[in-house]
């Protein structure tokens, strides 16, 4: 009987060591993965700041575009306007001329 119990102790003892080598693997794979996690959200704020400046941008040259295109318009209503009195003057030359 004493071998019996000498046998379970030393294969209590066995599991034991078998059972905290396990945690303490599994402590440093938590500390790994902790790690990962921490550089990921890193990484995944840094792409959000990025993405937020880049919307910015986006915008700001989605407004000067606008401006842009109100200069262009702007731009063509006047050579109108222009070559329009230009007509109108060569009208009134040609009628002086006439007269």
């Amino acid at each position: 009987m004493n071998q019996d119990v000498t046998s379970l102790i030393s294969r209590l003892e066995t599991r034991t060591h078998q059972l905290m080598l396990q945690y303490d693997n599994l402590q440093q794979q938590l500390k790994e993965t902790e790690q990962k996690l921490a550089e990921q959200q890193e990484y995944s704020r840094a792409l959000e700041e990025e993405n937020h400046e880049l919307e910015e941008k986006y915008a700001r040259l989605k407004m000067a575009r606008l401006v842009d295109m109100a200069d262009d318009d702007d731009l063509r209503t006047t050579r109108k306007r222009i070559n329009k009195m230009i007509a109108s003057v060569d009208k009134c030359l040609a009628t002086l001329k006439v007269q």
